[in-house]
C-alpha cells in the first residue's frame, strides 16, 4: 500500500488497468487450453452475457459502496484537524487576553509546538506516530499554563477557559494520531478483490469464442472497474500519497499567532 501510495496518481490508472488485461489474457490461455477436456467448448452465450452483467454491475456496486466510505472516512479526518487548528487558535486568543508574563511564554511554546506538528510529526503520520519533540513541546506547554497565577475571579474564569481549551486539543490530538491509521477494513478489500476478480474470470469465460465487437466491451468495462478500485486506494490512508490530508489549517493557525502581540 505504501508504495503504491507514493506513485503519481496517474501511473495507478495505468498499472491497474494493465494488470487486469494481463490476467484476464492469462486466464483466456487457461480456459483454453483446458476447455476440450473440461466440455468448454460448448457453452451458452446467453448465459455467459447474462453472468458478466451481473457480476460487472456488482463490481460497481462494490467498489462504488467503497468508494464512499473512504471519501468520508476522509472528510471526518479533515474536520477534525480543521478543528484541532480552531482549538489551538481559541488557545492563543485566551493567552493574549490573560496577558501575563507566564501567558507570554505560554502562547511562545504554542506557536512551536504548532510548528512542530506539521515540520515534525505531518509525514510520520502514516505509521500511527507521534513525534517526541512534538510530545515535548505539548508537555512544556502543559507545565507554563499550569504556572499562570489567578489574581482575580475574572482572571479565574479565564485561567478556566484556557485549561479546557488545552484539554481540547489535547483530546484533538490524540484523535489525530489515532484517526493516522484509519483506513478501509481489509474485509472490504478482500470482497473487492474477489469482486474484481470474479468479473475477470467472467470475461474469460465469454472470450472463448472472442469477437472484436466483445474483446473491446469487456476490455473497456475492466479498465473503468480498475479505474474505480485505483481511486480507493489512492484515497483510502490519509497520510500517504498525492491526495493526502494536507496540514494546512495548522500553517493558518501559525501565521495567524505569529502576526498577534501582547
Amino acid at each position: 500500500m505504501n508504495l503504491l501510495s507514493n506513485l503519481p496518481n496517474w501511473s495507478l490508472f495505468i498499472i491497474f488497468p494493465l494488470a487486469s488485461w494481463s490476467v484476464l489474457f492469462l486466464l483466456v490461455s487457461f480456459f483454453r487450453l483446458v476447455s476440450r477436456p473440461l466440455g468448454f467448448e460448448d457453452f451458452d452465450t446467453d448465459v455467459l452475457d447474462t453472468a458478466t452483467q451481473n457480476v460487472m454491475s456488482g463490481a460497481y456496486v462494490v467498489l462504488g459502496f467503497v468508494l464512499v466510505l473512504v471519501m468520508s472516512i476522509s472528510n471526518d479526518i479533515d474536520n477534525n484537524i480543521s478543528k484541532e487548528a480552531s482549538q489551538i487558535e481559541s488557545l492563543d486568543r485566551l493567552l493574549i487576553l490573560d496577558g501575563s508574563p507566564a501567558a507570554q511564554k505560554a502562547h511562545q511554546t504554542l506557536i512551536l509546538y504548532t510548528k512542530s506538528i506539521v515540520e515534525d510529526e505531518w509525514d510520520r503520520l502514516s505509521g500511527g506516530e507521534a513525534k517526541p519533540i512534538t510530545r515535548k513541546y505539548a508537555d512544556t506547554l502543559f507545565e507554563e499554563l499550569r504556572a499562570i497565577k489567578v489574581s482575580t475571579q475574572e482572571r479565574a474564569v479565564l485561567l478556566q477557559n484556557i485549561v479546557r481549551t488545552w484539554d481540547q486539543i489535547a483530546q484533538s490530538r490524540n484523535l489525530r494520531i489515532m484517526n493516522s491509521q484509519s483506513h478501509t477494513p481489509n474485509l472490504f478489500w478482500q470482497l473487492s478483490y474477489l469482486t474484481v476478480l470474479g468479473a475477470i474470470t467472467i470475461a474469460a469465460l465469454r472470450l472463448l469464442k472472442p469477437s472484436s465487437i466483445r474483446i473491446i466491451a469487456l476490455a473497456v468495462q475492466l479498465a473503468m472497474i480498475s479505474w474505480l478500485f485505483a481511486t480507493v486506494m489512492i484515497l483510502d490512508l490519509p497520510y500517504l500519497g498525492q491526495e493526502k490530508i494536507s496540514p494546512a489549517a495548522f500553517d493558518r493557525a501559525v501565521r495567524l499567532m505569529e502576526s498577534r502581540s501582547f
